[in-house]
């Protein structure tokens, strides 16, 4: 039985040398692509696939945040990244990916992780169960571990950083960036030079001035937080606006 499979990548010809390969190392029943991975979340939600391959560097989304909403869908897909870039290794392997393959692919790396894919069981990681997650932030004496799908969002004020639940507020030695990499697995998303977002508890989205926005998260204080506009067409594209 042929493979029904996804490609995503925003360079045309990348995807066309991709599907070509696929199809002397596999039987493929159903290929579809996807120039954005925003179309390609909404894609795997409508859609059965038995592979999906990723491009990291995008436009809006990137391959890496996309992972980790899919991740929270029912039945994932596997997932194998594509890429012209080695240092994301190990952030892709850190949101259970399958594979990673640097470009160009060759026909022989190709068909030993479709192999790979097709003789393997599921893998469940600890970021496939993000319920279990624990982010650890030293306060005084002792180790506050915090449940990650709880934090509503990180921001940085003056030089210190703080992470929201819903009814209280750590701040962390941590830096922003710092945060952004552990966090970025569990689907938080850069939304302005200085808050980092949990998309799980966004209720609302309202236009603020000159492209920017304002995002309301369901925490005890239904607390706004801003989106610059280098980062609101990402968000657009995230909540499908």
């Amino acid at each position: 039985m042929g493979m029904r499979v996804l490609i995503v990548d925003d360079e045309d010809l990348s995807r066309m040398e991709l599907a070509q390969l696929l199809r002397r190392v596999t039987d493929v029943d159903r290929l579809d692509e996807a120039s954005a991975a925003a179309d390609a979340l909404a894609r795997i939600q409508e859609n059965r696939y038995d592979l999906v391959f990723l491009d990291i560097r995008m436009p809006g989304l990137n391959g890496l945040d996309a992972m980790g909403l899919v991740n929270r869908l029912p039945n994932a897909p596997p997932v194998v990244f594509v890429t012209a870039y080695d240092e994301h290794a190990l952030a892709a392997f850190e949101v259970a990916a399958r594979d990673y393959l640097l470009k160009p692919v060759s026909e022989a790396r190709l068909r030993l992780a479709v192999e790979r894919i097709r003789s393997q069981k599921p893998v469940v990681t600890r970021s496939q169960n993000p319920a279990r997650a624990r982010l650890a932030i030293e306060q005084g004496d002792h180790t506050k571990l915090i449940r990650i799908a709880d934090i509503r969002y990180v921001h940085v004020q003056g030089h210190t950083v703080y992470v929201r639940t819903f009814d209280a507020e750590y701040s962390s030695r941590a830096s922003l960036t710092e945060l952004a990499e552990r966090l970025g697995p569990h689907s938080f998303v850069r939304v302005h030079r200085s808050y980092l977002v949990n998309p799980e508890h966004v209720i609302e989205v309202h236009p603020f001035f000159a492209g920017t926005y304002i995002l309301r998260v369901d925490d005890k204080t239904k607390s706004q937080v801003p989106v610059s506009r280098a980062y609101a067409r990402q968000v657009l594209e995230l909540f499908r606006l």
